[in-house]
């Protein structure tokens, strides 16, 4: 009986790692967990091994061989576990020791039959001890304990680290437990309690107990994410095993009212053979027998609820709409086992084809229009030899037809279902033709689908090909109006160039007689000349704008910098509008500065800008308004702006206020003859010398608009003031 005891451990120990690895090669995959895999199969091989070798005690020679083998799968088991540990926790792998260990559990497991392991043992049904070893043995035995212990410590770090009432701990520390118990036992009980009855349980009991851990810890804290297979699994060897054990009882029990006398160790293998293959064969054999007595009394027998989905699956996952009918054809063919399934769809209803199954030649009988029209004129859902009138049976009988299934979704007619007689002569039932009627109705609904799928792709194409109509005539509305821009270009800077050289002869007269060169004016012909000469000013600057606005276009725009006092340049500017702004009643305020920097920039440029926010200030002013002017250096700016108590500009608006020829509306109203250059060149010459626009405004309140420079970047200390030359 000690024998049958540790037989049914070591089969139990056995079965459970199977069990373990059948739910993982099936649930997850071999890749998901192949070191734990590894380390499941090595521990089968090494139990199987260990019990071998006793249950051949009486062949000396082969129980030592095997021996030797089970002692050369120790390393394979213990580099299973040890890479298994590292992946389960996470760890940083160290790939090039992972490979050496990996490589060399190869050699050590093919030298394990030799004597450099074991030379001589001492082998029998009531112990297993190594007598004599060989140099490996050392260090095999060496390599096992120190990946032990790290994997131990590891293990143990990780359970200190996360002391949490966690499912993740709860498993991670009953894996440890299960473990560190076979470690333990089976080293102390091969070394220091060898040849005895307690190693013989011993040995077997740590494996079983390792397998009861790893499966307790995946059916109640979730380990592998397996639970419920496991559930069923464990719950279905439980059954075998319960069988098994009743069996051999009962085996044992005849054997011993048979022959009262000792019974041999050999006979009670047998027996206990004879019980495992008598209990794993019942469902096999059941099975069979259940397939071979359908085959001959139920020959029309299928699985419905299995037959739906495949159905199911089958509409959800195609969407050609001839590949899915002819697919559902053929599953219908497979379960009822019918001579033919069709398909008729109506022919305002599809496009590409209007019959479709595994047999379509019928639809060329006259018998299928005679047929055809009395379907078409009856109302029942379903027509078939149950229940119909003679007429109409000898219709369906001479097209071999077995019953015809409407197909309506939302109330409106698709087409039909067809189905020839079944094989097996039987007529349908009314569970055939109630599943016939399921699968004619979401095959319906499934030919709509894909026929608006196609109509929205046709849509698409169609609206695809307007979209590309419309953008190849927006391309050369577009080619037309950027060969409309370049004229344009090429006309303001021809005009541009033709209009600077009379202005420059005009103005120079102008300041010819402003000093008096012709004869000393009197006041009111001085005020005219004046005004002429501001006038002239205003268009030197405008077509100058215009000439930068083109240069910007060919990439010609370039600022000449050169040294420039910017007090002399604003007062310069201010001086040519003060008589306009006294005209207009303006108070203008301006207080130059007198210690001010001198700065690198292009003052041809920058005097532009200065007189471009004074000359908009004046103008955008209503009379009796004020305009202050600040010119002001401090540690890190040169700061110019120009304030004023005029129209503002609106808010919905202020975003585009400083791009090419655009002007805000109350703008439009108050001075109609702008262009709309003047804000944008102002912020193009600003920003490509390092500056930054100032503007500030509030409508009807009035605006700020300026400039910043930073010193650090434009200033010359080197270069004396204009005051000190």
């Amino acid at each position: 009986m000690t024998f049958v005891l540790y037989t049914i451990i070591y089969i139990l120990a056995i079965a459970g790692i199977f069990l373990i690895l059948l739910i993982l090669l099936s649930r997850h995959g071999y890749r998901d967990y192949k070191w734990f895999v590894n380390f499941s199969v090595s521990l089968a091989a090494w139990i199987s091994l260990q019990f071998a070798a006793q249950l051949f005690y009486n062949n000396q020679s082969l129980a030592l061989l095997l021996l030797k083998f089970s002692v050369g799968v120790a390393p394979i088991l213990v580099v299973s576990f040890f890479v298994f540990i590292e992946n389960f926790l996470k760890l940083k792998q160290n790939r090039i020791i992972n490979l050496i260990l990996a490589t060399a559990i190869i050699p050590l497991f093919i030298l394990s039959p030799t004597e450099l392991y074991i030379q001589s043992a001492d082998i029998s049904l009531k112990g297993l001890a190594v007598t004599k070893v060989g140099p490996l043995y050392l260090l095999v035995i060496i390599l096992v304990a120190v990946l032990l212990v790290i994997s131990f410590i590891r293990l143990t770090l990780y359970l200190r680290r996360n002391r949490k009432s966690t499912d993740e701990y709860a498993a991670s520390r009953l894996l440890f437990i299960g473990a560190l118990q076979f470690a333990i036992i089976n080293l102390f009980a091969n070394f220091f309690l060898s040849n005895n009855l307690v190693t013989q349980l011993l040995v077997p009991l740590t494996g079983f107990t390792l397998v009861a851990f790893i499966s307790y810890a995946i059916f109640k804290h979730g380990l592998f994410d397996i639970k419920l297979i496991v559930a069923r699994s464990v719950a279905y060897t439980l059954s075998v095993l319960v069988v098994v054990a009743s069996y051999s009882v009962a085996a044992f029990g005849l054997a011993r009212l048979v022959s009262p006398f000792s019974i041999t160790l050999q006979q009670e293998i047998l027996l206990a053979a004879f019980s495992a293959v008598a209990a794993l064969s019942f469902q096999p054999l059941k099975r069979f027998f259940d397939k071979f007595t359908n085959s001959i009394f139920y020959r029309d027998a299928y699985d419905s609820q299995e037959f739906l989905n495949k159905i199911n699956s089958n509409l959800v996952s195609e969407i050609d709409l001839y590949k899915l009918l002819t697919i559902t054809a053929e599953e219908v063919n497979k379960n009822l086992k019918t001579e033919f399934c069709n398909f008729y769809v109506d022919e305002k209803a599809t496009i590409d084809f209007h019959t479709v199954g595994t047999n379509i030649k019928i639809f060329a009988d006259e018998s299928w229009g005679s047929l055809f029209k009395t379907v078409l004129n009856s109302q029942k859902k379903t027509i078939s030899e149950i229940g119909e009138d003679e007429n109409l049976k000898t219709l369906l009988s001479k097209c071999n037809i077995g019953a015809v299934i409407k197909m309506e979704s939302q109330d409106q007619y698709v087409g039909y279902l067809i189905v020839g007689i079944k094989k097996s002569g039987n007529a349908y039932s009314n569970q055939d033709l109630q599943i016939l009627e399921i699968i004619a109705d979401e095959v319906a609904i499934a030919v709509q689908n894909t026929l608006r799928f196609e109509e929205i792709a046709q849509f698409n194409i169609t609206l695809q090909k307007r979209i590309e109509d419309a953008t190849a005539r927006l391309q050369k509305t577009n080619e037309k109006l950027v060969a409309l821009d370049e004229a344009k270009d090429e006309f303001i800077s021809m005009a541009s160039h033709q209009l600077r050289t009379p202005l420059t002869s005009i103005k120079g007269y102008l300041s010819m007689l402003q000093e008096g060169d012709a004869g000393e004016l009197n006041e009111q012909q001085h005020n005219f000349v004046d005004q002429a000469f501001l006038s002239s000013q205003r268009m030197v600057y405008l077509i100058a704008d215009l000439l930068n606005v083109s240069r910007l276009k060919t990439g010609k725009f370039v600022i000449e910098a050169k040294p420039t006092y910017l007090p002399d340049v604003v007062e310069g500017e201010i001086k040519q509008l003060a008589e306009t702004a006294k005209a207009r009643d303006l108070e203008m305020v301006f207080n130059k500065p007198t210690d001010f920097p001198m700065m690198n920039l292009d003052e041809t440029k920058i005097r532009q800008v200065i007189m471009n926010f004074a000359d908009n200030a004046v103008y955008y002013t209503p009379n009796g308004g004020k305009i202050t002017i600040q010119l002001k250096a401090d540690e890190n700016n040169v700061i110019y702006s120009v304030t004023d108590t005029g129209i503002g500009v609106p808010k919905s608006e202020q975003h585009k206020l400083f791009t090419k020829f655009y002007r805000a509306g109350n703008a439009r109203k108050a001075r109609p003859d702008g262009t709309g250059l003047g804000l944008f060149m102002a912020k193009k010459v600003v920003v490509a010398q390092g500056g930054a626009i100032i503007f500030k405004t509030q409508e009807g309140k009035g605006s700020t608009f300026g400039f910043s420079f930073p010193r650090a970047k434009l200033e010359l200390k080197d270069v004396l003031k204009p005051s000190t030359q």
